[in-house]
């Protein structure tokens, strides 16, 4: 399956107005596998009138999406002249030719793109002459289903956040190990721990499914580094406003294309600020 639209050319047939974008991508959230290969193709803006604009990648071909966790960026696009407008959506360009995942027993699998590849949010504005970066955060916990029941395959839907590198914020914190081991997640092991994202106030947490319209937006994993007494998340790329964290011992369970009923703890309030790091410990 090949989910490239044609490109357009960007020229004065398109706008008059132009300004330099890059775009780059990161990922998170999956422990459990060796490699992660799928074809980055490129990238698709929508704008506030439902236009397209389709950029081919620098260098399109396989990519191992591991490679982007933690701190790495890949640099999908480069210094290239796109119409200067409001765009409100962000979309990749992936091909599922050869694409396959590797997990941590050897076992290779591969990756088919699900019929339905939805847009990003993302709210920005491009102006005549400007430049810009874009930062597209594709969490994988949420993306990739597990078929090994059916088909075999895994499954990759993109879900993830988007904004400008310079106004998106970050998010982080501890996690004191007397938190995730209470009450029912007591007696579970860490291969589950994570912290789920939602917009607005929320007063419990549920897990993701696809076609839900109360899903978290994106996840982080509740590690925990060698020699240190508690755990720590992290999430960027996240835009201005007010969020609900809900933490969860039973990641491992959540099945993107199907509902569950999770064990969560109580919620917690967090502010982001554009283009600054919020420290929230649990």
């Amino acid at each position: 399956m090949n989910l490239r639209l044609p490109f357009l050319l960007l020229t004065a047939t398109l706008a008059a107005c132009e300004s330099s974008l890059d775009v780059d991508l990161a990922t998170a959230n999956f422990e459990d596998a060796k490699r992660i290969e799928v074809r980055l193709e490129g990238v698709e803006l929508r704008d506030d009138s439902g236009g397209i604009v389709s950029i081919e990648a620098d260098d399109p071909g396989l990519v191992d999406l591991l490679d982007y966790q933690g701190s790495a960026l890949l640099r999908l696009v480069s210094d290239v002249e796109v119409p200067a407008r409001n765009y409100q959506s962000l979309r990749l360009l992936l091909s599922d030719d050869d694409a396959e995942l590797e997990e941590e027993d050897g076992d290779v699998r591969p990756i088919r793109l699900a019929a339905s590849q939805p847009f990003l949010p993302v709210d920005f504005s491009l102006d005549d002459d400007g430049s810009e970066t874009l930062l597209a955060v594709l969490d994988l916990r949420f993306s990739l289903a597990d078929r090994s029941a059916s088909s075999g395959d895994y499954s990759l839907r993109q879900q993830g956040v988007a904004g400008l590198a310079g106004e998106v914020g970050t998010l982080r914190g501890s996690v004191d190990e007397s938190y995730v081991s209470a009450g029912a997640c007591a007696g579970i092991g860490d291969d589950g721990y994570a912290v789920y994202l939602f917009e607005g106030q929320r007063t419990a947490g549920s897990d993701f499914f696809a076609d839900a319209d109360d899903n978290p937006v994106v996840s982080a994993s509740v590690l925990r580094n060698a020699g240190e007494s508690d755990y720590r998340y992290a999430f960027r790329g996240l835009t201005e406003g007010d969020y609900t964290l809900v933490f969860t011992c039973q990641a491992d369970l959540d099945d993107p294309e199907s509902r569950q009923t999770l064990v969560f703890r109580e919620p917690v309030a967090v502010e982001i600020e554009a283009g600054s790091e919020t420290q929230k410990d649990l």
